[in-house]
């Protein structure tokens, strides 16, 4: 078994292998990325993979300044046939796949080498972020690299997480190095799938792998919502994902994996069917892919039948426990009611939200500049018609904060001088226009307790129910 430990980190030679597939619009970053790596011991294997654009020539430009750089060119394979391409041809003693719409920190490789080299190890996980191409932002990749599930040890294997060994990383490829003798001893290939074609070759390496290191540095850039990304088609070709689950199950029952990992792979593949199924947004391929599970694909990968714990997330045993027993019809109508259920949910959160932290922000500000009574529009119904009385220093204040509420309706505003009043801002009413008003509730804005009752009795006396005047002590409230 041939290993590297023994060599100098400037000594291995690392393959970096791309597949290309009409990348140009983010080549030329990606290939700088790269050949701008602080370990400079590598080459760079280009696969074209019959591309329609200018890709190529873009290769050849850089492989012109850099004989790092290799270009091999291929018919239309896809991905994993590409990869497997440019694994063929590589002579590193590390590989590492990437993808051609990414970009990497400058210290990924150096980095990589160095826990694959001071750990004997087969495989380096890095953690990762995303990119949002719409949004133009950075993200969180959920499921990159879940390292509260890791174990303490910094040098792991499945015999340390049987059950959870598919579920410490993403089943992709960009974000991980490899022995490549490794890679040799155990057969690893990739699909040739239109998608999803690595996440067997990821799993079977998981399963495979004597020593696993984790690097807990955000070393890749993977960029999400790329319209041109083959990740775009995946809902019309789903049959592509159940026949990576299938191969997985089959290879991990002939290499003798299976029963230390079973309950890893049913989660694994839990998930993916059931990402899959609530993805899925054309009716016809659903109407497709919904029948395939029902009528064979859960139960020949055997992914029900299981209690609730033997599942790592509810949602997905509770989706799965619907396909087995719920029509096309019935399963979707289910849905719908829950994401009502979750929008209305959600949008009332975020209301509450944005409303407290609006008011908290108002109630700062107007702090800053002096304000002085804050009104207590906690205690009151949403939607309350109000009238406020008095229009003195409470009342002002008061004023500002029920125009800025979205929670009340201010109908009016009176009181017993309000012809000394001038002011564009509010009109201030006499009294007696609230016998002809229609409101809900009169809010007495005074200091006074005293002062307070005898308003209230004023009100009463215009009969004026009493459970409609109401006072709330400012001081109680907030001063600035």
């Amino acid at each position: 078994m041939s290993r590297t430990y023994g060599a100098t980190m400037d000594e291995i030679k690392v393959s970096v292998i791309v597949p290309v597939y009409n990348g140009e619009t983010y080549l030329e970053e990606c290939m700088e990325s790269i050949l701008s790596q602080s370990y400079q011991n590598i080459e760079v294997i280009f696969v074209d993979d019959g591309s329609t654009d200018r890709s190529a020539e873009r290769i050849q430009s850089f492989q012109e300044r850099d004989h790092r750089v290799v270009l091999i060119r291929q018919t239309n394979q896809y991905a994993g046939i590409a990869r497997n391409r440019g694994f063929d041809a590589a002579t590193g003693e590390y590989v590492i796949f990437l993808d051609a719409d990414d970009y990497f920190d400058s210290s990924l490789v150096e980095k990589m080498v160095s826990a694959m080299q001071r750990n004997h190890a087969d495989i380096a996980i890095c953690k990762s972020r995303g990119f949002d191409e719409k949004a133009k932002k950075e993200h969180q990749l959920a499921g990159a690299l879940n390292l509260e599930l890791l174990p303490e040890k910094e040098v792991f294997s499945k015999e340390d997480v049987p059950e959870h060994i598919f579920q410490l990383t993403a089943g992709w490829a960009w974000d991980k190095m490899y022995r490549a003798g490794f890679i040799r001893e155990k057969n690893l290939r990739f699909q040739g799938t239109r998608v999803a074609n690595d996440e067997l070759f990821v799993d079977l390496s998981l399963g495979e792998a004597e020593a696993i290191v984790a690097v807990r540095d955000e070393l890749v850039i993977h960029r999400t919502n790329v319209i041109t990304s083959i990740e775009y088609t995946r809902e019309r070709f789903w049959h592509c994902g159940y026949e990576m689950l299938a191969e997985e199950k089959k290879e991990l029952e002939s290499r003798g994996l299976f029963p230390m990992l079973k309950r890893s792979f049913v989660n694994r593949a839990a998930k993916y069917i059931t990402w899959n199924v609530c993805s899925v947004t054309t009716a016809e391929y659903f109407s497709e892919y919904y029948s395939f599970l029902t009528e064979r694909a859960i139960e020949e990968l055997e992914i029900v039948g299981y209690p609730s714990e033997y599942y790592d997330d509810p949602f997905v045993c509770e989706t799965l426990h619907r396909i087995e027993k719920l029509s096309e019809i019935e399963f979707l109508c289910t849905r719908i009611r829950e994401l009502n259920q979750t929008v209305e949910e959600r949008d009332l959160y975020v209301q509450e939200l944005l409303s407290d932290m609006g008011c908290l922000q108002e109630r700062m500000r107007w702090m800053k500049e002096g304000k002085r009574w804050i009104f207590p529009d906690s205690l009151m119904p949403d939607g309350a018609r109000v009238v406020i009385y008095g229009f003195g220093d409470v009342g002002s204040d008061w004023f500002e904060d029920i125009q800025r509420s979205w929670r009340m309706k201010l109908v009016m505003v009176v009181d017993k001088n309000y012809d000394r009043f001038e002011t564009d801002a509010v009109k201030i009413h006499p009294v007696e226009d609230v016998d002809g008003a229609e409101y809900d509730y009169i809010l007495i804005a005074v200091n006074e307790k005293e002062t307070a009752d005898e308003i209230r009795g004023v009100l009463t006396g215009r009969k004026i129910a009493p459970e409609k005047i109401l006072w709330f002590d400012p001081s109680e409230r907030g001063t600035k």
